[in-house]
C-alpha cells in the first residue's frame, strides 16, 4: 500500500469539493491539499449541468426551495452566502456571470466549462494536488486526524493499487448516487454509516417519472405547456407549471422534475412531505390558461363551428394532433371518422375532464442513472451548520450533495454546494491558523 501525507484531503472533485479547495486557496491556507476523485477527470458532473451551461445559482435563493432534514438551516446560511456573494466570489477568480428572466444565474460564456476552468486554474496555481481515478473505500479517524483508504485505478481500470492518505482534516464532498457515470456511486453512504453517522433514506430527485398509462407511447416526443399536480391520498401535495414532455413510458420536463422528489419519496418511504401516504397520482392540466368552465365552452364552440369535420380534425389548430387523438381515446372515442357534431354531452364532458385533469399513476421509483440530484443523505443531526463539521468527528467535514438537503431546479443545488464548500474551508482555515499561531 502506498502512503501520502497531507494537511487537508477532499474526497470528491465535484462542485462542493472544488469550492472547498478554491476557498482554501483564496484564504492562503498553508499546507498540502489533495482532492481524491473517483472519476478520471475532476468536475465531470459540473460540466454536464444545465445542459452544459451550468445554472450555478439563482437570484431568488431562499430556504423555501429546499427539502430534507438540513433545509431548516438554509435560511441562516443564505443570509450571508446569497447569490450576490457567490457571484462576487466567482468574479474574483475570473468567472463573469449573468442572470436570465427567470432569475437563473449562468456563466457569461454560457458554458459550464468556464466554471470548471476558472476553479481548476485557481486551485492548481495554488498547488492543490488532484488524484483522479482514486476512490475512497474506507475512512479511519484517529487522534492525529483522518486516514483515507483508497483504490486507485490505472490502465483503463484494469489495474488497481491501494493508497492510504493521512490528513489532519478530511472533507467529504463525494456527492450522492445520482448520475453515477459523472459523480459518486453511493458507496460513501456505507462508509459513513460505519462511522456511526446516521444516513436518512436516499432516493432520486429532479428526474422523469414512470407512469402506467397505456396511451403514453402514442404521444411520445410531444411537448406541451401544462400544469402538473401531485395528489397524495386525494389531497394536493404540489403543483408546477411548465413544458411537459411525454416519453415512451414516462412524464418528463422541468415541471415533472419538480414533482419527482415527492414521487420517489413515496416509493422509498411511503410518505409524501414526510406524511404517511397510501396512494399518489399526477394530474395534468393541458389548458392551464382556461378554467374548467372556459374549457367546456371552448370545446362546445368547436363542436358547433366544426360540426361537419371528422373527429380526427377536432383539435387541429388547438393542441398537438397526436395529443388530441390521445385525448379523444382517453375519452373513450375510437371512431375518428365520425362527424364532430355527433359528440354526445357525455363525450364532451370526458374530453373536458381529460384536458383539465388527465390522471397518470406513477408506476415505480425513478433510477439514479438519469437523476440530477440525490435526496436524503447525512442527517442534519450529525452536522454542525456553523461550519459543516461532523459533530462526532471534529476533523471530518461533510458538505454538498452528501448532506440531507436538496433543492428545486434552477441553480439551487449548486448554490448549496458552493455555500457548504466555502463554510467547511473557512472553518479549516481558521483552525489551522490558530494552531499555527500557537506554535510560534
Amino acid at each position: 500500500m502506498e502512503f501520502i501525507k497531507c494537511d487537508i484531503a477532499i474526497t470528491g472533485g465535484g462542485a462542493s469539493g472544488l469550492m472547498t479547495a478554491l476557498t482554501l486557496a483564496k484564504l492562503g491556507v498553508k499546507g498540502k491539499i489533495i482532492i481524491a476523485e473517483r472519476n478520471a477527470k475532476i468536475g465531470r458532473k459540473l460540466l454536464a449541468t444545465g445542459n452544459g451551461r451550468c445554472n450555478l445559482s439563482n437570484v431568488k435563493i431562499s430556504d423555501r426551495f429546499y427539502f430534507g432534514t438540513a433545509a431548516e438551516y438554509a435560511k441562516d446560511i443564505f443570509r450571508k452566502y446569497d447569490c450576490n456573494y457567490i457571484r462576487k466570489y466567482f468574479e474574483e477568480v475570473g468567472l463573469l456571470t449573468v442572470s436570465d428572466s427567470e432569475g437563473r444565474i449562468y456563466p457569461l460564456s454560457n458554458s459550464a466549462a468556464s466554471v470548471a476552468d476558472c476553479m481548476r486554474n485557481y486551485i492548481l496555481s495554488y498547488g492543490v494536488t488532484e488524484l483522479c481515478s482514486t476512490e475512497v473505500t474506507d475512512i479511519i479517524p484517529d487522534k492525529r486526524g483522518v486516514s483515507l483508504i483508497c483504490e486507485c485505478k490505472s490502465g483503463g481500470n484494469e489495474c488497481s493499487t491501494k493508497l492510504k492518505i493521512s490528513a489532519k482534516y478530511a472533507v467529504l464532498s463525494c456527492g450522492g448516487k445520482a448520475s453515477p457515470k459523472l459523480s459518486g456511486n453511493g458507496n460513501i453512504y456505507g462508509i459513513v454509516e460505519k462511522l456511526g453517522i446516521d444516513i436518512t433514506p436516499v432516493f432520486p430527485s429532479l428526474t422523469s417519472v414512470s407512469c402506467s398509462e397505456k396511451l403514453l407511447h402514442t404521444v411520445k416526443g410531444v411537448r406541451v405547456k401544462s400544469r402538473v399536480s401531485l395528489y397524495a391520498d386525494g389531497v394536493l401535495a404540489d403543483s408546477h407549471d411548465g413544458e411537459l414532455q411525454f416519453t415512451e413510458n414516462s412524464l418528463s420536463g422541468i415541471c415533472i422534475f419538480q414533482l419527482s422528489r415527492l414521487v420517489n419519496e413515496y416509493f422509498v418511504c411511503r410518505t409524501v412531505n414526510r406524511k404517511k401516504t397510501g396512494n399518489i397520482k399526477i394530474c395534468v392540466d393541458l389548458l392551464p390558461e382556461y378554467d374548467s368552465e372556459s374549457c367546456r365552452k371552448l370545446v362546445m364552440s368547436r363542436k358547433e363551428l366544426f360540426g361537419r369535420y371528422e373527429l380526427e380534425k377536432f383539435f387541429d389548430g388547438f393542441i398537438n394532433k397526436k395529443l388530441g387523438i390521445a385525448v379523444l381515446k382517453k375519452a373513450g372515442i375510437t371512431d375518428f371518422s365520425r362527424k364532430t357534431a355527433t359528440l354526445s354531452k357525455s363525450e364532451t364532458e370526458k374530453i373536458c375532464r381529460t384536458l383539465k385533469g388527465w390522471e397518470f399513476i406513477p408506476s415505480k421509483p425513478s433510477d439514479f442513472e438519469n437523476a440530477q440530484i440525490t435526496a436524503g443523505g447525512v442527517s442534519a443531526k450529525e452536522i454542525n451548520f456553523d461550519d459543516m463539521c461532523s459533530k462526532k468527528y471534529r476533523n471530518i467535514y461533510i458538505n454538498g450533495e452528501l448532506v440531507d438537503i436538496d433543492g428545486s431546479c434552477g441553480g439551487y443545488n449548486l448554490h448549496w454546494a458552493w455555500c457548504s464548500g466555502i463554510m467547511a474551508a473557512e472553518s479549516i482555515a481558521e483552525r489551522m491558523e490558530k494552531k499555527y499561531a500557537e506554535t510560534e
